[in-house]
């Protein structure tokens, strides 16, 4: 196989170019571009978003020469977990990339009225947060593909110039006809005002799309448009991401996603090298300077070693994906999930009950629609787990796979007792899931569930619930946000006037946003500046040493002894910078304060591990100690796996005492309220 393009012109979009510019010169080219996903997507789907700025920024320079379309180097996950985890801005990831490689396009991954969080935030927040982050393409999906939900995004990218990038949310299933997309895509030409100032993309992200299946639609999309740019967007989980990619390229899309192969471990994107080889090989021709790609892969060889730690622990392809459908972005971080709460072991039957979930409540299983399915499936199984055992699982299983694949979902052909038993399958089902059901991330794409899935969530309330269900698009539904308002909050808790980036970072995100603000104050850019090697691990043995440079001044930290371990503190003697310093360690063995369980029928317990995300209700405020609340009125809401809990009062009571802080940390069971009943 020769090597091809090593001598390609060099970037042939780039920053500073219009919409129109840009699809006019992808229109024009003979051949395909490539996005390299290396720096987002490639860390979401296989290693918990845990690649780290000193690394990946090693890649800017040869993606600088590669002649990308672009580098996804921002957005989904990794806005939150570089918040939450790793302590990095991601303004400040932008920046640097901005300054490595600035004559690549920089992409982020959007979920419209989600932006980069996970609940629909209001129309005002959307305009604000998206004219002030600085991308060159958004690309923007809705994992209902309600249409409507992209409008605010399209606005105001459009508006200041930047490439709008709408894209259809893929899966394969019986009510995903070609005539489906197409209305999807109508809507998006209506909403874009045409096709000369957008590149479509399908996105796949569960990676089901077969390669005559691909073919089709994109077919399909070209002869009723035919000057649309598509570009198409899969994992490699079923094994058929090759062919699936030059599928779609022999149909005529123009851009395809890739990383780097010493990158790929099965459910993020297809090699780069791989595709291009292939590619070239069947007669495409792709726009990509080898030479340069060939330097970025071998780059990666040498840090990707540091993250074995964070790897999914399910390797190798998994064609069984096109039934689950679990998309690669979500895969790891639910293995990391059920590791930590004890139930890995469950996970072949949590994704089978996804399997028929999903046949039963139709969308698409891409963020947040990936973790309603996620917590709501896992939390059956775990259910029936705690309950009935192993056989209690195999039973749940065979009760779904006859309503589903035998009865058809006929309800009533099922015997009474199995009738009861579905509806009290989503008693416990999260908060999120009660959202979706009645509107309140938008209108699903095959239409509402049927009516004993409302029963079986909502109970005797169920019908004044439907009434209760919206038809509007979030960005028609929810009220304005007071911007001002939650300005001064956050600057009465940092005690000073927050800049523009710390404001968004709390529109976003508020409780790890607050997290990252005490990071930084206390250990300054530490993320930017120490090997990952050091981040993750410290300095172990006296002698070990680490040397960076931090704002032009040159640092030396170096380990000198660790002491004796004395009622759960050992103090730790470093030099910096020649310097003798003695610093004071807490181990696990600390004392620690005790935690209270529920107990009495007058408290209440968390019913999950969770964070306290709010203590009272959006309606009402902050709830105290005397306080009066009435039965079924939210008193608070555990975050756990992304989702939101709502806690209920279970009966009209005086709070008598309130158990836990905002933002602390819970255990399933753990004291939070106690009440006093009226």
């Amino acid at each position: 196989m020769k090597k091809q393009n090593n001598t390609t012109k060099k970037n042939y979009v780039r920053p500073g170019m219009t919409p129109r510019e840009i699809v006019n010169t992808l229109r024009s080219l003979d051949g395909v571009m490539i996005t390299s996903t290396g720096m987002r997507d490639a860390g979401q789907s296989d290693y918990k978003n845990r690649h780290r700025i000193f690394d990946l920024a090693t890649l800017a320079p040869f993606y600088e020469e590669m002649n990308l379309f672009s580098a996804e180097c921002h957005g989904g996950a990794r806005w939150h977990v570089g918040v939450m985890n790793r302590k990095e801005s991601p303004f400040e990831e932008l920046r640097i990339f901005r300054e490595k490689m600035p004559s690549v396009l920089l992409q982020t991954l959007i979920r419209e009225t989600n932006l980069w969080g996970y609940r629909p935030y209001p129309k005002n927040v959307i305009e604000y947060v998206v004219a002030n982050v600085d991308i060159d393409v958004w690309r923007c999906f809705s994992f209902l593909n309600d249409i409507r939900n992209m409008r605010s995004v399209a606005e105001v990218v459009m508006k200041r110039g930047r490439l709008f990038q709408p894209a259809i949310s893929f899966t394969q299933a019986d009510w995903t006809s070609n005539e489906y997309y197409l209305g999807c895509v109508r809507e998006i030409v209506d909403l874009c005002g045409g096709t000369d100032e957008i590149v479509l993309c399908i996105k796949d992200m569960a990676g089901v799309g077969s390669p005559e299946r691909i073919r089709s639609l994109v077919s399909a999309i070209l002869d009723a448009y035919p000057d649309m740019v598509i570009q198409y967007h899969r994992h490699a989980t079923d094994g058929l991401a090759l062919p699936a990619l030059l599928a779609a390229a022999q149909a005529g899309a123009k851009i395809v996603d890739a990383e780097e192969d010493s990158l790929t471990r099965f459910y993020g994107q297809p090699p780069i090298l791989a595709v291009q080889a292939y590619f070239e090989e069947s007669g495409i021709k792709v726009h990509l300077n080898r030479e340069a790609a060939e330097a970025a892969v071998q780059k990666v060889r040498e840090w990707i070693g540091q993250y074995d730690w964070a790897e999914s622990p399910f390797k190798g392809f998994d064609h069984n994906v096109t039934f689950h459908k679990m998309p690669g972005g979500a895969f790891p971080s639910s293995f990391e999930q059920a590791e930590k709460g004890g139930f890995l072991h469950l996970m072949p039957a949590i994704l089978k009950v996804m399997s028929l979930y999903n046949r039963i409540v139709r969308y698409f299983d891409v963020t947040p629609g990936s973790q309603i399915t996620w917590v709501t499936c896992s939390g059956i199984v775990n259910r029936y787990a705690k309950e009935q055992g192993e056989a209690g699982v195999e039973h749940v299983i065979e009760l779904l796979t006859k309503f589903v694949e035998e009865k058809n979902q006929d309800f009533d052909a099922m015997t009474e007792e199995e009738q009861n038993e579905l509806l009290g399958l989503f008693k416990n089902a999260p908060g999120d899931f009660k959202n979706l059901l009645l509107g309140g991330y938008g209108k699903l794409p095959m239409g509402w569930p049927d009516e004993w899935v409302y029963k079986s969530a909502f109970g005797d309330e169920w019908e004044e619930k439907i009434k209760e269900r919206k038809e509007l698009s979030p960005l028609d539904s929810l009220e304005p946000d007071d911007l001002e308002t939650i300005r001064k909050n956050l600057a009465e808790q940092l005690g000073r006037t927050p800049t523009e980036e710390e404001f968004i970072l709390y529109l976003m995100h508020p409780k790890d946003a607050l997290g990252l603000f005490e990071f930084v104050e206390e250990y300054g850019d530490a993320p930017l500046v120490l090997p990952t090697d050091v981040w993750r691990n410290g300095l172990r043995r006296p002698g070990d040493k680490v040397e960076f440079e931090l704002m032009g001044k040159p640092y030396c930290i170096e380990l000198v002894s660790v002491g004796a371990e004395h009622e759960g503190e050992i103090h730790v003697v470093m030099k910096v910078n020649n310097k003798t310093r003695v610093y004071t360690v807490k181990t696990p063995r600390a004392k620690k304060k005790e935690i209270r369980m529920a107990k009495a029928p007058n408290e209440i317990g968390a019913p999950i591990n969770g964070n306290v995300w709010r203590i009272g209700n959006p309606k009402r405020g902050q709830i105290k100690v005397g306080d009066i609340v009435h039965k079924g009125e939210e008193i608070a809401n555990l975050e756990a796996m992304k989702m939101e809990n709502a806690i209920t009062a279970p009966f009209d009571a005086q709070v008598k005492e309130i158990c836990v802080k905002l933002n602390e940390s819970v255990v399933e069971k753990q004291l939070l309220f106690v009440l006093q009943p009226i």
